[in-house]
């Protein structure tokens, strides 16, 4: 029997999609599940963190709480959805000060009333290790709701915001560089949320996703969904210089930060062509296009003229 070390998170997440029945409107397999209530879908996603996995040792109790929200709530946006609020359940050690818990619930509260909304209640528990789980919720109205598929050839690929500057502050944190631009994308991650509800107003955006574990993989999984592939233009990839610093400080290629890394926390979406004037209008330097998508073949990566194939990888549990 094959571990769970072994096979990897996209392995085994796809193992128990092909083994889950639902009869949801949108069930597992896409950033959110979604459930008829009517007029609109009650968008409901949970993720987790831990201390092992999530938690450097500099990172604050409110910088805890609020990834708990913010990691939730990306989910949301990514959805299209409006955010109603969390539910969050928090094993701790019993050696845990109430203070620290205290600040947790701060960070939780203060990423809720950043997007709109608010706690609904949680657990508590005793555990060797700080884990931390968050159920969020939203609505959105049934012929706004985003999808991971739904793009088709010819549609434009962009990003919302930059990328790479979490990487950038994970290599500040451990290499012992200065970036606090980085340190703090890293550590308290912002949701999308407002980004997330002017794509799915606009009416053109034809898929979407939040991208947690690296724009490529990100890319590869859009790919999939929608049974297209696409071609990416590294110069039109947002980057901040900071990013470039670390990366040169490192020794490291600057792609390797912004392609391959996670905790960005951005949107990846496809634009109906038709459309690109009326969002650019809307999102103004908001979002960045950066490629297209097309009908077969691999996904692909250009840059200075040449043409290579973009890397299934990124960050991944279990690995």
């Amino acid at each position: 029997m094959r571990t769970l070390g072994e096979m990897g998170e996209k392995e085994i997440v796809r193992r128990l999609l092909g083994e889950i029945k639902s009869s949801a409107p949108v069930g597992p397999g896409d950033d959110a599940a979604a459930v008829d209530m009517g007029d609109c879908y009650l968008v409901i996603t949970t993720d987790l963190i831990s201390s092992r996995a999530h938690m450097p040792s500099v990172m604050t109790d409110w910088q805890i709480g609020w990834m708990l929200a913010a990691v939730n709530y990306s989910d949301i946006a990514a959805m299209g959805a409006r955010p109603i609020g969390i539910v969050a359940s928090l094993a701790l050690p019993k050696e845990t000060a109430f203070s620290s818990l205290r600040s947790m619930m701060a960070g939780i509260q203060d990423c809720s009333e950043s997007v709109g909304a608010e706690i609904l209640g949680g657990d508590t528990k005793e555990s060797p290790e700080i884990t931390l789980a968050g159920t969020a919720l939203g609505k959105v109205k049934k012929n706004r709701i985003l999808l991971r598929k739904g793009a088709k050839p010819g549609d434009y690929l962009a990003v919302t915001g930059t990328l790479g500057l979490a990487a950038a502050g994970y290599y500040s944190l451990t290499k012992g560089l200065h970036c606090p631009s980085g340190v703090k994308a890293l550590l308290e991650p912002k949701p999308r949320v407002k980004e997330g509800l002017a794509l799915s107003s606009s009416g053109v955006v034809t898929s979407c996703m939040d991208i947690s574990d690296g724009l490529a993989s990100s890319v590869y999984q859009l790919s999939e969904m929608s049974g297209v592939s696409f071609s990416i233009e590294w110069d039109s990839i947002p980057v901040k210089k900071e990013v470039v610093q670390v990366a040169d400080d490192c020794g490291m290629n600057p792609e390797e930060l912004a392609l391959y890394y996670g905790g960005d926390y951005q949107l990846l979406f496809t634009i109906n062509p038709n459309g690109l004037p009326r969002l650019r209008s809307r999102m103004k330097s908001r979002m960045a296009v950066i490629g297209r998508a097309k009908e077969s073949g691999r996904n692909t990566l250009k840059r200075g003229g040449k043409v290579s194939i973009l890397e299934n990888r990124g960050y991944e549990h279990f690995r």
